[in-house]
C-alpha cells in the first residue's frame, strides 16, 4: 500500500495532469493557434439553378419589370457585399445552368431563372452587372457553366417551354437525351461538344471574366436514368475504343482539352478550372486511386478522368468537392485531400478544396461531424489542414445561401471571425503570364476626422488593384511572408483617376502607424511596397521621424538608383558606413561603373563586393589609400574622411557643386574645428562655405564615425547642386 506521503504525491500528479488535459484544445491545437496564409483563394459557389442562391424566386416572379430588375440587382449586391465582408477573394457564379444564359448570347436563350420564362429578356445584362460589382469589391468572378444540361425536368410542360428561338432542344433535337431525370445534350456528338465550346468562348471573348468554371456534370448519370447513347457510340466510335466507358472519358477529355486551348489562345489570363466529385477512383479498383470507398467514383460516374487533366496541365485549377468529415469511414477528408495534393505536386495546376457548408445542421445529412459545435470543430480542423498542406491553395464553400442560414450561424461566425478573419490575396499562377507592376509613387497620408486618407500615383497600365497594409511605426513589414496577412487591411481596385486614394476608417491619427501600398496585376503579381506615413521614408521602414532630416535625401538617392537597403525593407540609417560603402555610394552617384578586371589594386582589397570599385577608383586617381598600399575598406569612415573623399572625387571628375547660398556659418564659427586634421581643413572649409555641410549644435564632429543617413544627406545635397 502507498504511504500517506506517496499517496499525496500521486493525487497531486493526477490533478496536475487533469488540468493539463483540460487546457488542451479538442483537436490538439488552440483556436488562437490557427495558421494564416497571405495567399489563399477563398470563394463560394453562387448557384442559379432553381433560383437556389440568386436571384430569389420572389425577385424572379416580380411582375413589374423595373422592380424585378432593381430587386435582382440588389440581391446580388448583398451577396457580393457579404462575400467581401467574409474576406473572400473570388465568387463562382453560375451563368448557364440549363443550356441558357445569364448574359447576352447569340447561341442560347435567356435563362428562365431570371424572369420565369426561357428566352425572355431580363431587361439588363446580369453577367456584365455581376462582373462590374464583383470587381468593385476586388473579387475574382469565375463564370460557372453546366456544359450539357438542357433542363432540370423532362415533363411535357418543360419540353414545350424549350421550343423557342436559340434553344438547343428546338434547333438540335437529335442531340437531346434524357439522363438522371433531366434533359441533356449527348456529349458523344462532336457537334454538341463544339456547341459547348462556342457557348463558353462567347463569354470569354465578350466579358471581362477572371475564370471559366465547370463542376462535375459531364455525363450526368445515375443508377437509374442512364444516358441512352448506344447509337452515338456506334456512329462516332470509329473502332477506336472497345470499351464504351473509355470512349465516354475520351469525349469528356476532348471537350476539356479543346476548350482549354481556345481559352488560352483568346485570353491567356482567364483561368479554367473544374470541381469534380471528391474521389477519382478507389484504390481497390485502381492502384493509383485513393484509399477510399466511394460508391461510384467520378471516373466511372461522370466519365471524367480528372487526374489525367491535371497531369497534362490542361486545366489551371481543380477543386474536388470534398464534402466529407475527417472521420468519414468511406471518404475521409484527410485521405482524399492528401491524395489530390500528391496529384497536383509539381504541376502547373492549383488545388482548391470544395467544402460542405450546406451539410451543417441539415436534417438530410445525419453525419454528426456536421452537427452543432462538432461542425465548428470540423471546419476549423479542415481549415488548418488546408493551410498547412503546401499544395492546397484555397477553399470554396458550397453554396452561398448557406451563409444566411440561422442553423449554420455558429459555423459561419467561426469562418468570418477566425478562419477567414484576415484578408488574403489570390495565389499567383505563374504559368499564365503577367508580371509585378511598378511600385506606386508619391505617397501621402493625411489625418482626417473620419480616418486616415492615403493617396498615391501609379502610371503602370499593368496595375489592376492595390493591397493596403498597416503596421505599427517601427515595425518591419515583410510583404512576402504569411505573417503580413495580419497587416493586410484592404484591397482596392485601381480607379481611372490620376491620383489613387484609400480611406482607412479604422485608424485615426498618424503618430503610431505606417502604411504600405503595393500594386498588383490581374493575375495577382505584387510590386514592391510604397511606404506611407508621417515623417516616413517611402521605401524603408526604419527611416522615419528619428531621421526626418534625411528622409528626402535617402528617398531621392533610392529613386536615382544610387543606394539600396540592407535587407527586408531596412536602410539602417544610424549604422556607421564603411570606407568602401561610401566610395561605392559616391561612384554610383556620378555613374562611375567598376571595371570588370582590375590590374592594380590595394593589398587589402580582397575578393569582395567592393574589390573592383577600389581598383577602379585607384586607377582613376580618385583615392590614394592610407599608406603601404592599404585602403582599409571595411573600417568605418569618419565624418572628416567622408568630406575629404567626396571633395577629392568631385575635383577629379570636374563636378563642382554650386554655392547653395545656405551657409549659416563660417568654419571658424564651429566649436570643434580644432579637432579637424590638417589634411581635411580645405575640404571641410569648402563644403561649409558652400552650404553643403551645416553641422549640428555648433559642432562638426569631424572624428565621429559617419552614419549611413549622414552620408546620404551629404551626397544628396551635393548632387542636387551640381553645376
Amino acid at each position: 500500500m502507498l504511504g500517506r506521503s506517496s499517496f499525496r504525491k500521486v493525487i497531486l500528479f493526477v490533478l496536475a495532469m487533469v488540468l493539463v488535459i483540460m487546457a488542451l484544445p479538442v483537436n490538439g491545437w488552440a483556436a488562437d493557434d490557427l495558421p494564416i496564409a497571405k495567399r489563399h483563394l477563398r470563394g463560394a459557389w453562387i448557384s442559379t439553378t432553381l433560383n437556389l442562391d440568386w436571384p430569389s424566386t420572389g425577385a424572379r416572379n416580380t411582375k413589374n419589370d423595373s422592380e424585378r430588375i432593381e430587386r435582382t440587382k440588389n440581391e446580388l449586391i448583398a451577396i457580393l457585399d457579404k462575400a467581401a465582408e467574409l474576406n473572400m477573394n473570388a465568387v463562382f457564379l453560375q451563368v448557364s445552368p440549363e443550356g441558357d444564359a445569364f448574359y447576352e448570347s447569340d447561341i442560347v436563350p435567356w435563362s428562365r431563372y431570371l424572369t420565369g420564362s426561357f428566352g425572355k429578356d431580363p431587361g439588363f445584362d446580369p453577367l456584365a452587372f455581376a462582373i462590374e460589382e464583383a470587381h468593385k469589391r476586388n473579387l475574382e468572378l469565375h463564370a460557372w457553366f453546366n456544359p450539357y444540361r438542357v433542363a432540370m425536368y423532362t415533363d411535357t410542360a418543360t419540353r414545350e417551354s424549350l421550343n423557342i428561338e436559340k434553344s438547343v432542344y428546338k434547333e438540335h433535337p437529335h442531340w437531346i437525351r434524357a439522363a438522371n431525370e433531366k434533359l441533356v445534350v449527348d456529349p458523344g456528338i462532336p457537334e454538341a461538344r463544339k456547341w459547348v465550346v462556342d457557348r463558353v468562348m462567347e463569354v470569354v471573348k465578350n466579358y471581362d471574366i477572371d475564370g471559366i468554371h465547370f463542376d462535375d456534370y459531364f455525363y450526368n448519370e445515375a443508377y437509374i436514368g442512364e444516358l441512352d447513347d448506344n447509337d452515338t457510340f456506334k456512329s462516332y466510335n470509329s473502332g477506336n475504343f472497345s470499351n464504351k466507358g473509355d470512349w465516354k472519358r475520351n469525349n469528356t477529355y476532348l471537350l476539356i482539352k479543346e476548350l482549354s486551348q481556345e481559352i488560352r489562345k483568346a485570353k491567356a489570363w482567364v483561368k479554367f478550372g473544374i470541381s469534380p466529385a471528391a474521389v477519382w477512383r478507389n484504390k481497390q479498383d485502381d492502384k493509383n486511386g485513393s484509399n477510399t470507398k466511394a460508391g461510384v467514383p467520378n471516373y466511372d460516374r461522370s466519365f471524367a478522368d480528372t487526374k489525367k487533366w491535371v497531369e497534362e496541365e490542361i486545366i489551371d485549377y481543380i477543386a474536388p468537392q470534398v464534402y466529407f468529415a475527417f472521420d468519414n469511414s468511406y471518404v475521409p477528408y484527410g485521405e482524399i485531400v492528401n491524395w489530390w495534393s500528391n496529384v497536383v505536386k509539381g504541376k502547373n495546376v492549383h488545388l482548391y478544396i470544395g467544402q460542405a457548408l450546406y451539410k451543417v445542421n441539415d436534417p438530410n445529412y445525419p453525419d454528426v461531424s456536421f452537427k452543432n459545435h462538432k461542425a465548428v470543430e470540423e471546419f476549423t480542423r479542415q481549415h488548418k489542414f488546408n493551410i498547412e498542406k503546401p499544395q492546397v491553395m484555397g477553399s470554396i464553400m458550397f453554396r452561398f445561401r448557406n451563409f444566411y442560414d440561422t442553423q449554420k450561424e455558429e459555423v459561419v461566425n467561426t469562418i468570418e471571425n477566425k478562419l477567414w478573419s484576415t484578408k488574403a490575396l489570390v495565389p499567383v499562377m505563374d504559368w499564365k503570364g503577367g508580371q509585378p507592376p511598378e511600385r506606386p509613387t508619391e505617397g501621402k497620408v493625411e489625418a482626417l476626422s473620419y480616418g486616415n486618407k492615403l493617396t498615391w500615383t501609379d502610371e503602370d497600365e499593368n496595375t489592376t488593384y492595390y493591397a493596403i497594409y498597416r503596421t505599427r511605426k517601427g515595425n518591419i513589414l515583410d510583404i512576402n511572408s504569411n505573417g503580413s496577412a495580419m497587416e493586410l487591411i484592404a484591397t482596392v481596385r485601381k480607379s481611372n483617376k490620376a491620383v489613387q486614394e484609400f480611406i482607412d476608417g479604422t485608424s485615426k491619427g498618424l503618430d503610431e502607424v505606417v502604411y504600405a501600398v503595393t500594386a498588383l496585376d490581374r493575375l495577382h503579381h505584387e510590386s514592391q511596397e510604397l511606404i506611407i506615413g508621417k515623417d516616413q521614408s517611402n521605401y524603408f521602414y526604419d527611416v522615419n521621424r528619428g531621421q526626418a532630416w534625411a528622409i528626402d535625401a535617402i528617398d531621392g538617392l533610392y529613386d536615382k538608383g544610387i543606394i539600396k537597403g540592407v535587407d527586408n525593407g531596412k536602410f539602417a540609417p544610424i549604422r556607421n558606413i564603411s570606407r568602401a560603402g561610401f566610395l561605392i555610394m559616391v561612384m554610383n552617384s556620378f555613374g562611375l561603373k567598376p571595371y570588370t578586371q582590375v590590374k592594380d589594386n590595394f593589398s587589402d582589397a580582397g575578393n569582395r563586393y567592393y574589390t573592383n570599385y577600389l581598383g577602379t577608383a585607384k586607377a582613376l586617381g580618385l583615392i590614394l589609400g592610407v599608406g603601404n598600399n592599404l585602403y582599409m575598406p571595411e573600417k568605418n569612415i569618419s565624418r572628416q574622411d567622408m568630406f575629404v573623399l567626396l571633395y577629392r572625387i568631385l575635383d577629379k571628375v570636374g563636378k563642382v557643386p554650386a554655392n547653395t547660398g545656405k551657409a549659416k556659418k563660417a568654419l571658424e564659427d564651429f566649436n570643434d574645428i580644432d579637432e579637424i586634421n590638417d589634411y581635411a581643413l580645405e575640404a571641410i572649409k569648402y563644403l561649409v562655405e558652400a552650404g553643403l555641410v551645416q553641422g549640428n549644435n555648433n559642432r562638426l564632429k569631424p572624428k565621429a564615425m559617419a552614419t549611413r543617413a549622414e552620408a546620404a544627406q551629404l551626397l544628396y545635397n551635393i548632387i542636387s547642386n551640381i553645376k
